[in-house]
C-alpha cells in the first residue's frame, strides 16, 4: 500500500518521538547499553555531532531545477528554508574545504555535480573524495544520485532531506 508523503513524515516523527522517550528512560535507568543492544547499535569512540536548529544543510553542486522549487520541497518536509544553503557549480570552484571541516555551521551536505578541482585540497582528487575519506571530520554526506550519476533532482531532494542529521534531530524535538 502506498502512503502519501505527509503520512510518511508523520509516521517518522511519531517513531522518532517514541524512541527518544525510550532513550530518555534508558538514560535515567542507566540502561543505555541494553537499549543499544536491543537495536543492534554499536557506539563509536567518536562522539556524535550535536545538531542544533541554527545549523544548516549545505546543498552543494548544480541543481536540476530552480532554488525556489527546492525550498518548497524543504518546507513540505518541515524544514525551515532558512536552514538550507545552496552553493552552485560555479561557486563550488571557490569553496574552501577547511570551511566544511569540523563545521559547526553545517550538519549535512547534499552533494551534487561539482568541479573536480577545488583549491586547498592537497593530493585529493576531488572534494567528494576528501569528504568520503574523512567522514568524521565533515558534516554527514548524502550523495544526490539519479540514474547512476550525481544529480540534485527536485523529486529526489525530498528523500535526501529525510536522510539528514538535521531532519532526524528536528523530528526528535517534537
Amino acid at each position: 500500500m502506498d502512503y502519501p508523503q505527509n503520512q510518511i513524515v508523520e509516521l517518522r516523527r511519531r517513531i522518532y518521538a517514541k524512541i527518544n522517550k525510550e532513550i530518555e528512560m534508558a538514560i535515567k535507568n542507566n540502561d543505555l547499553s541494553e537499549m543499544a543492544d536491543k537495536y543492534g547499535i554499536v557506539l563509536d569512540e567518536e562522539p556524535a555531532m550535536i545538531v542544533t536548529k541554527r545549523m544548516k544543510i549545505l546543498v552543494l553542486g548544480e541543481l536540476a531545477g530552480k532554488v525556489k522549487d527546492y525550498l518548497s520541497v524543504a518546507k513540505k518536509k518541515g524544514i525551515n528554508p532558512e536552514n538550507l544553503e545552496f552553493i552552485d557549480y560555479d561557486q563550488a570552484k571557490n569553496i574552501n574545504p577547511s570551511r566544511l571541516q569540523y563545521s559547526n555551521i553545517y550538519s549535512d551536505i547534499i552533494y551534487g555535480p561539482t568541479p573536480h578541482k577545488i583549491g586547498g585540497m592537497g593530493d585529493t582528487s576531488s572534494l567528494l573524495s576528501l569528504i568520503e575519506k574523512n567522514p568524521n571530520e565533515y558534516p554527514k554526506l548524502t550523495k544526490a544520485i539519479s540514474n547512476n550519476q550525481l544529480k540534485i533532482s527536485i523529486t529526489g531532494f525530498g528523500d535526501y532531506l529525510l536522510k539528514t542529521r538535521y531532519f532526524e534531530a528536528m523530528a526528535l524535538d517534537y
